[in-house]
C-alpha cells in the first residue's frame, strides 16, 4: 500500500490530509488540529511518521484491525488513527465496491438537532467504535449527538455521513467553528 500525507493550507490554517492507495484505487482522510486544545500539525506529522511503515505494509483488508495495531504501536493519538482508518475504509469500499452506508452506516436518518452528550468521532480514534458507541448503553441512546465536521475540501465526508446514520441526533459543524 502506498501512503501519502501532506499539509494543506486554507485561510492561514494548516491541517493534514492522508491518502492511501492500492492498485490505483485511493482513499482520503484528514486530521484537523484544534489550536484552542493545544494541538498543532507538527505533532500530528510526527505521529504519522511513526505510523508510516505500518501503513505501507498494510492492505485494504486490514482496515478493521488497523486502529488496534496503530494504538498498540504508539498509543493515545486518536485523531491520527481515525483519519488513517477513514482513508483505508474509503479505499476498502472502492476496492470491493461496498457502499459505505451499508458497511458502517445505520438505519436512521438523524435529526439535525443537539441532544445530550456530543460525540466527536475523530476523538474516539476508531471508526467502528464511533459506529457502535451509541448502542453500547442503550438507555442513553437518544442522549448522544453525532458531531459531523465539514472539512475544508470535504475530506472524510462520505465516512462521517455514513457514521452519522447510527445516531438519532446530528450536529454539523464547519472546521472553522472548531478553531
Amino acid at each position: 500500500m502506498k501512503f501519502f500525507y501532506n499539509i494543506e493550507r486554507i485561510e492561514n490554517y494548516e491541517y493534514i490530509v492522508v491518502k492511501v492507495e492500492e492498485n490505483n484505487i485511493s482513499g482520503t482522510g484528514a486530521i484537523l488540529p484544534i489550536r484552542r486544545k493545544g494541538e498543532n500539525y507538527k505533532i500530528f506529522m510526527g505521529v504519522i511518521e511513526e505510523y508510516r511503515t505500518i501503513i505501507e505494509h498494510s492492505k485494504a483488508e486490514d482496515v478493521f484491525l488497523i486502529s488496534k495495531i496503530l494504538e498498540k504501536h504508539f498509543p493515545n493519538h486518536p485523531k491520527v488513527v481515525f483519519g488513517i482508518q477513514a482513508a483505508m475504509l474509503s479505499l476498502f469500499s472502492k476496492k470491493y465496491q461496498f457502499n459505505l452506508n451499508q458497511l458502517i452506516g445505520g438505519p436512521e436518518v438523524p435529526k439535525n438537532e443537539k441532544c445530550g452528550e456530543l460525540v466527536f468521532p475523530e476523538e474516539l480514534g476508531d471508526v467502528m467504535l464511533a459506529k457502535y458507541v451509541n448502542f453500547i448503553d442503550s438507555e442513553t441512546k437518544s442522549d448522544k449527538t453525532f458531531v459531523m465536521t465539514r472539512y475544508p475540501k470535504d475530506e472524510m465526508g462520505e465516512v462521517l455521513s455514513a457514521l452519522s446514520t447510527n445516531y438519532k441526533n446530528l450536529e454539523v459543524v464547519s472546521w472553522k467553528e472548531l478553531l
